[in-house]
């Protein structure tokens, strides 16, 4: 081909997929769109889909410049980065949950594989504005994977390419994967311990008229009774003491969430008031979804 008589050379990439026509053809979909507002019209890059033996045959034309090939690559490396992510990621979860950890439930399924990405693409920091930073390093990751092999080799088949020279990130999707299955199974666990809990306040007789709940922010409680007494004798370290360590205080926050459930399950009041400003914390939480009905909101603290 010539351009100005210039003999231009062509890059030549031929991407491999088995037998799964379905995506193959996702991908040569994807393949074509990044073209699309290109300094090069599509008419300058021949493309063969080859759904019988399963391969995309892609040829760019090759400027003068020693940088073409390498801006081909990057090009291709992203395309197929972002095929890897969309298309491939969730394929690899489900065969880890169905093949590996033998669930058979599709809804299961599907919710852990949403829940496994959305560990994959990580969490915002604190008054970070989110846009999917775990996502983005993964594409870059894989990207400049995909780019550097091209420059050296024309055949990429991209199953062998993902259990061969991705093992890292098939780790990584792997811990994920085990990640959100645990942490489904405590949240079930969790909420069928709750059901146990509300079942044994519904059955119980009652002890105690009225309980009042003094949550002062964090993990800070006071229980009183009705005449605004303390309902058992206090415990300094419930009231947030500023001694301990930091390493400790998760802890801590636990054992006093603990201890602030059961003083109330052994009081098993006729109605609970629970004053405070925080009412979307999770001992909040847990203390609503356990007494129901019998416990009602005041947003400020009584005198007393």
């Amino acid at each position: 081909m010539e351009d100005g008589g210039v003999d231009l050379k062509k890059a030549q990439f031929v991407v491999e997929y088995g037998n799964d026509h379905p995506s193959l053809e996702r991908l040569a979909g994807m393949l074509n769109r990044t073209l699309v507002g290109t300094e090069n019209p599509v008419g300058s890059v021949e493309w063969e889909l080859c759904r019988e033996d399963g391969y995309i045959r892609c040829q760019f034309p090759l400027g003068p410049g020693p940088q073409d090939k390498k801006k081909y690559c990057d090009r291709v490396g992203r395309v197929l980065a972002e095929y890897m992510l969309s298309d491939q990621e969730p394929s690899l979860l489900r065969s880890l949950y169905q093949t590996r950890l033998g669930l058979k439930d599709e809804v299961e399924t599907d919710l852990l594989i949403a829940e496994a990405v959305s560990l994959l693409d990580g969490e915002p920091e604190i008054g970070e504005v989110w846009m999917g930073r775990g996502r983005e390093r993964r594409l870059q990751k894989l990207a400049s994977r995909f780019s550097l092999y091209l420059e050296d080799h024309e055949r990429l088949h991209l199953d062998g390419f993902l259990r061969f020279r991705l093992s890292d990130y098939r780790a990584e999707v792997q811990e994920a994967a085990e990640t959100a299955i645990e942490e489904r199974l405590m949240e079930r666990q969790y909420q069928e311990f709750m059901t146990l809990l509300k079942s044994m306040v519904e059955w119980q007789e009652t002890r105690t008229s009225t309980v009042h709940v003094l949550h002062s922010g964090g993990h800070a409680f006071r229980l009183l009774d009705e005449e605004m007494r303390p309902l058992e004798q206090e415990n300094p370290d419930l009231n947030g003491s500023e001694k301990r360590g930091h390493l400790e205080v998760r802890e801590e926050e636990q054992e006093e969430e603990s201890r602030v459930v059961s003083r109330l399950l052994a009081a098993s009041p006729r109605q609970l008031y629970i004053h405070t400003k925080e009412p979307e914390s999770q001992v909040i939480r847990t203390i609503i979804g356990i007494f129901g009905d019998r416990a009602a909101f005041y947003p400020d603290l009584p005198a007393h």
